[in-house]
């Protein structure tokens, strides 16, 4: 049973985890500062980061796996249910399994944090380039007489989304 490769294991995962929430908490201050210049460099970061994750969760489940059959569990129990049948041995891996869920959840409620901020600002910027568009594409102008002359004017936004 080899409990101290799973512990070295869940470490390197744990500090993938705290990689990641560090991560993005620095988004949220560039997102707060509405600096779009770093965005497309944090996405790349954050999707190596949990492509690693998932690296190291296929090999979680492997050792898990492995361990749960050597003591006659089986292969898909989690983490939890293979520290308990360990016993005292098990000890780290349960302080570990607390460790991951609350760096997990709050890499959830960091992301959750950031997406809202994200969608507020793409809101916002969908709201004022409507106004623009509207102010540019305004069919009614007034005329050198002051007149209300029903024309369109000379300069077109266009959307090329549409």
């Amino acid at each position: 049973m080899d409990v101290k490769l799973l512990e070295e294991t869940l470490s390197s995962q744990l500090q993938l985890f705290e990689k990641l929430c560090t991560l993005l908490e620095q988004e949220t201050d560039e997102l707060a500062r509405m600096n779009l210049e770093t965005m497309a460099e944090m996405n790349r970061q954050k999707e190596e980061l949990s492509g690693r994750i998932g690296e190291h969760n296929d090999s979680l489940r492997r050792i898990i796996a492995v361990i749960a059959s050597e003591l006659g569990l089986a292969p898909d129990v989690t983490l939890g249910t293979v520290a308990v049948a360990i016993g005292k041995k098990g000890g780290g891996l349960l302080l570990f399994r607390h460790k991951l869920a609350a760096a997990a959840q709050l890499v959830r409620e960091t992301a959750a944090v950031n997406c809202a901020i994200s969608e507020r600002f793409a809101k916002t910027a969908g709201m004022t380039l409507g106004f623009l568009g509207s102010l540019i594409n305004r069919p009614s102008v007034y005329g050198a007489s002051g007149g209300y002359l029903q024309k369109s004017s000379v300069s077109v936004m266009i959307n090329r989304e549409a």
